[in-house]
């Protein structure tokens, strides 16, 4: 925000609102960074050969 809060309950004029906003590269780089913080990383395997895959099911079933 640009500005400070309103002290009152009187009503705002549109000027005074629209100056309270941020600015809109602030908003843009905010929104960005959300929507990279809110997808879920993709399914990356990060061991394609069977013997390492097989030796993190066998710890995997230990842990449970």
């Amino acid at each position: 925000m640009r500005q400070p809060p309103p002290t009152s309950k009187a009503p705002l004029t549109e000027s005074q609102f629209l100056e309270a906003l941020p600015a809109m590269n602030t908003t843009v780089i905010t929104l960005g960074v959300l929507w990279v913080l809110r997808n879920e990383p993709f399914d990356m395997r990060h061991f394609t050969q069977e013997p390492p895959r097989r030796l993190m099911r066998k710890f995997r079933r230990r842990l449970a």
